[in-house]
Parts: structure tokens; sequence; C-alpha cells
């Protein structure tokens, strides 16, 4: 691979969040934010009981917004712990929920639009959404009503703030990522260092290794094969191995060679 792909057409790599805190701090908040944002699917649910009648579409947002927190309560603690199976996993179900919600985003986007072309009303942006997003589609909404149309000025406005904020989670997705993969690394680093190495196309979730037994391992080996170049990439790992072991390191399962 050539130096201009490797350097340039890579996935970005930050080293903090917003030069202020480090990755695991960073990664920490992100988590806290995203905690905050699924409660509503608690809620959500919980006014079934008020008899409020539910469509398919909002029951299926908020049933997957407590599966999202379920999932964020048992991975959170392995922030500061560095679990490397439990990070990997946190940093997918970020990638996961951000795509989610920015095919959520489109479709409410579109909805408007068409709504606002044919003037009709809708009730869509009552799903679960993040709140900023949610409020400039009701300020849209409200916009239509007041004036029967939206205000081109408040239009750009708050679509810009859609954006924007969709572009914040797309930061926090490479965030949580960098987080994930430096755990990893140091990991795998560990056990190059002290134990059986680790498998240059699986990294320590091989079937061969002691992470690599059973469904985590099966997870983990899926999970490392969806972007295995990122994941399991640590820059200069042969010269790190000569200055550990004195030579190349000629098992199969260190990650000598790899770019």
């Amino acid at each position: 691979m050539s130096k201009f792909t490797r350097l340039y057409l890579r996935a970005p790599r930050p080293q903090n969040l917003f030069g202020l805190v480090s990755l695991q701090t960073g990664t920490e908040l992100i988590s806290l934010a995203l905690v905050f944002n699924k409660v509503s699917g608690v809620y959500g649910l919980l006014a079934i009981l008020t008899g409020y009648q539910l469509s398919l579409l909002q029951l299926s947002t908020y049933v997957y917004s407590i599966g999202v927190l379920g999932l964020l309560v048992y991975l959170i603690p392995h922030i500061r712990r560095q679990s490397p199976f439990e990070c990997l996993a946190l940093a997918w179900l970020y990638i996961l929920d951000t795509t989610i919600n920015g095919a959520y985003t489109a479709a409410f986007g579109l909805d408007w639009y068409f709504a606002n072309t044919t003037n009709n009303g809708s009730d869509s942006a009552s799903i679960s959404l993040p709140g900023i997003v949610a409020q400039g589609f009701d300020g849209l909404r409200r916009e239509r009503a007041v004036h029967g149309k939206a205000v081109p000025q408040e239009t750009a406005t708050s679509m810009v703030l859609i954006v924007g904020l969709t572009l914040i989670r797309v930061y926090f997705s490479l965030v949580v990522m960098a987080f994930a993969r430096q755990v990893l690394q140091k990991y795998m680093q560990l056990m190059i260092l002290e134990g059986p190495g680790v498998d240059e196309n699986e990294g320590p979730f091989a079937a061969d290794l002691p992470d690599g037994d059973g469904r985590k391992g099966r997870l983990g080996r899926l999970m490392v094969s969806l972007g295995k170049r990122y994941w399991l990439d640590i820059p200069g790992s042969e010269n790190w191995e000569r200055s550990v072991h004195g030579k190349p390191h000629t098992s199969s399962g260190t990650l000598a060679g790899q770019v």
C-alpha cells in the first residue's frame, strides 16, 4: 500500500476529544450522553400505561432505545478497565446507533419536506430522536402552522442545526473507535510481550488463543474482521518487536510486517 493511501485514505484517528480530554474520558462522556438520550425510550413505553396509542414505528424505536440502554449499562464500566472485547463492542454499538439515527433523521427530513410541500401535518417527530434534532423538526412544523410554510431563514437555521448535530455524532463515533483501537492494540502488544502472541488476521480473538474461545471469541473475530486494517494495525510493530526480543518475532501469531 502506498504512503499516500496509508496517510490520506485511512479512517481519521483522533488522539483526544476536542483537544481537551483523553480518549478514555471522552469515551465515558460520549457514552453517558448516549445513555441520557436512550432514557427517552423508557418514558416512551410508559406512555402506554396512560392509554396513549403508539404506532409500530414509535414502539420499535422505544424498544430499540431500551435495548441500547441495557448494553450501555453493561459496557460502560469496561471503559476504565480497558477490556478489549467490551470496548470494541461499545465502539460498534455507537457506530450502529449513529447509522440508525442518521437514517431516522434523513427519513424524518424527507417526511417534513413532503408534508410541507403538500401542506399536511405530521406527527413523526414524536418518535425518539436526539433532542436537538427533534427540536429542529418541531421548529419547522411550528413555522408551517403559523405561516402556512416554513420561513426560509428559520428553515436554514434548523437544517444547519440538524446537519451539525449529525456531524458531531460522526466525530464522536471516531473518538470511541479510536479509544477501542488504542485498548485493543495495547492488549495485543502485551500478548506479544508476555504470552502466545496474536494472530495477524484475527488479533487476540483467534480460535487458538484464550480470548477466542466460545461465543465471545466468535463475536470478537466478527468485529475485527470488519475494518481489520484499522483495528489490528500497530504502527511500527516490526521495529517494536525487534526492540523487545532483539530480533523479529517469527511466530505466525504476531503482527510483524502488517500495515
